[in-house]
């Protein structure tokens, strides 16, 4: 009946219905979109019907109980700002769509929207961002179990293929570019028997591919192999519709060929032939290629003038081409700027009460930290001569306060759900004390320049309150976040001498003497992880040493393994206690040999770290003869 009589028609129908809901204006929204979009005198009607369709989801709940359709309208949206040439605006709602369908772990939408990316990547001539997001789309579509599903199962697939060889030939690499042409061709004829019904698109598809490759040859400097190529793709198939545009995009690499091969007439002949085919003269970009490789022709037989002729017109328009896309650009970052203030006052109107409180601790806490400062820089002043005294001082209580941090991190992450704000809360106050410290370190010596002693005392300071600052970062994120295990090859030699350095002032108040045999040993950790575990060992062996005892530290590196062992002569772990010391309770909770505090869960949590890794953690021990830990981790 045609488009605008069926759109009328399914609007009167939506009008009877008394009984709507959600799902109905759902199906009919996508509907009409699709309807709009096939009318081009219907275009603007059709960004409308996305616009209507994404407000239907601006209930949390709805999105959560659609979440398909939700990343489908994201992906709508993110289409018709990409045809509106919003590249900016366009990137940020694939992202949008994208991190919604990662959170609830939909892993096979999310390979429309890095195909998206990459499509925008490419337009934008960020060919190596556009070469990932691909290769991502690969990945993503290699999870998918929809084995009927050829969009996503075949033309995506080899779609993906062809498009990273391009961006290569864009990034003059005509070697990656035909591996990944060939890939897709052995893709298509391996697969092509699965889908009976697309054959026609299963042929044309080996069409585009045997330009690309022919592309490729050329730039390889391969005519005659390119040239062999482009003739075959330009054999017309009489079972499938015909492309103009593959066939301008093939009759145009000929004719170049022909012009690097000094074949002028041949060339000549091609690029009449182009002019001829449908809407090339009204493509202004084909128009000014035709201009280039006419000049080309001209400067070949020898006819300077014209072609100097041809070659200033060209240079001319594509000034005026580059003239309009800074003007375009200029719109469009405009534009984003608006609605990245307009979205700004929107999250700062709906943060107001909740910041209310936070500002008053804040400014409570920051007067008492520029208190402290201000008293320590008078004090500088007027005592130049207790300047060192002062700043060892300075970096204990760091020390201690990052020990007790450590303490309260692992006593906090085995509490219940309902503390879990509280603790963010208490982990984002001590970020400004810290700061404050880190700071009041640094103006320490405005008046003069610091001794090499104090200059790695400060440097130590600085150690101490960047790895509190991680601590409380760690307490910040999500619980997900926190038990995420991401390995990166470490020096664990280093990981352990930071460890040493930082109790080190523990260690001299007790007179206690850390001594540390080790071999470098190379291992895929995450580093933050690990470095608890080692600290939560020597904080343990100080804590529960007598003062003027030795404290061992050992680190082997074996074929495939790395041990540590930390031993001390303390008062041990008595037999009762010996089972339940890697226990999440305060039953194995015992006071050090010189008061210190001990929550009893540091070892619970070293054991979930250690396993996470793949390794072992184990003890020696008696009451009064010390304690010797070992971790055992994969090399």
């Amino acid at each position: 009946m045609g488009i605008p009589k069926a759109i009328a028609r399914l609007d009167s129908f939506m009008a009877t219905q008394e009984d709507k809901n959600v799902h109905d204006s759902i199906l009919y929204y996508k509907f009409m979109k699709v309807l709009s979009h096939r009318d081009s005198t219907l275009e603007h009607n059709a960004l409308i019907y996305t616009d209507s369709l994404l407000h239907l989801f601006d209930p949390e709940h709805v999105r959560l109980e659609n979440p398909n359709d939700y990343s489908k309208a994201l992906l709508l949206k993110g289409d018709d700002l990409l045809k509106q040439k919003e590249y900016y605006l366009a990137y940020r709602n694939y992202y949008k769509g994208k991190s919604f369908l990662t959170s609830i772990g939909e892993i096979c939408e999310c390979a429309r929207y890095s195909s998206r990316i990459a499509t925008i990547s490419f337009k934008e001539e960020n060919y190596y961002q556009a070469i990932e997001y691909w290769k991502q789309e690969l990945k993503e579509l290699s999870e998918c179990r929809e084995a009927d599903n050829f969009q996503l199962e075949f033309i995506e697939k080899q779609g993906s293929m062809r498009n990273i060889g391009t961006a290569y030939l864009h990034l003059n690499d005509p070697a990656m570019a035909l591996d990944y042409f060939n890939q897709a061709s052995k893709f298509v004829r391996q697969n092509a028997a699965r889908f009976p019904r697309e054959k026609n698109f299963i042929r044309f598809a080996r069409i585009v591919i045997l330009r690309n490759q022919a592309e490729a040859y050329a730039l390889k400097g391969d005519n005659r192999t390119a040239e062999k190529l482009i003739k075959k793709c330009l054999e017309h198939d009489p079972n499938i519709d015909w492309s103009v545009e593959v066939e301008q995009e093939s009759r145009q690499i000929l004719t170049q060929i022909y012009i690097d091969t000094q074949q002028y007439d041949k060339a000549q002949a091609e690029l009449d032939t182009l002019r001829r085919l449908p809407g090339a003269v009204n493509n202004a970009f084909k128009y000014n290629s035709f201009q280039r490789m006419q000049a080309s022709i001209l400067y070949g037989r020898g006819d300077y003038k014209e072609a100097g002729k041809l070659l200033l017109a060209e240079l001319e328009n594509e000034r005026i081409a580059k003239l309009k896309r800074n003007i375009a650009t200029k719109s469009n970052v405009g534009r984003l700027l608006q609605q990245v203030q307009r979205e700004h006052e929107i999250e700062l109107a709906a943060g107001k009460d909740a910041r209310e409180d936070l500002i008053l601790r804040f400014s409570i806490l920051i007067s008492l930290a520029m208190a402290v400062i201000v008293y320590l820089i008078w004090r500088n002043a007027r005592k130049k001569a207790m300047n060192l005294r002062a700043v060892t001082k300075l970096n204990g209580e760091i020390t201690q306060s990052n020990i007790a941090l450590l303490d309260t991190v692992n006593a906090l992450e085995q509490s219940e759900i309902d503390k879990e704000n509280m603790l963010r809360i208490v982990a984002h106050d001590l970020r400004n004390p810290i700061a404050a410290m880190i700071s009041g370190s640094d103006v320490l010596f405005w008046d003069q320049p610091p001794s090499e002693e104090q200059a790695m005392i400060i440097e130590a300071i600085q150690q101490s309150g960047q790895l509190a600052f991680g601590l409380i970062g760690q307490i910040l994120q999500s619980e997900t976040d926190r038990k995420k295990i991401v390995k990166n090859e470490e020096d664990l030699a280093e990981i352990v001498q930071s460890c040493i350095d930082m109790l080190s002032y523990k260690g001299k108040e007790k007179r206690q003497t850390i001594y540390y045999d080790y071999e470098k040993a190379m291992v895929a950790v995450d580093r933050e992880k690990i470095w608890r575990v080692f600290s939560n060992l020597l904080s343990n062996a100080v804590k529960f040493s007598p003062s003027e005892s030795a404290i061992k530290v050992n680190l082997k590196k074996r074929s495939n393994q790395a041990l540590l062992s930390v031993q001390d002569h303390g008062i041990g772990i008595p037999e009762d206690l010996q089972g339940h010391i890697f226990h999440s309770t305060n039953d194995a909770r015992r006071v050090g040999t010189a008061g210190e505090q001990s929550f009893g869960i540091g070892l619970s949590i070293c054991k979930q770290i250690v396993e996470a890794h793949g390794g072992k953690i184990w003890f020696e021990s008696a009451s009064g003869a010390g304690t010797t830990f070992f971790v055992e981790l994969p090399g």
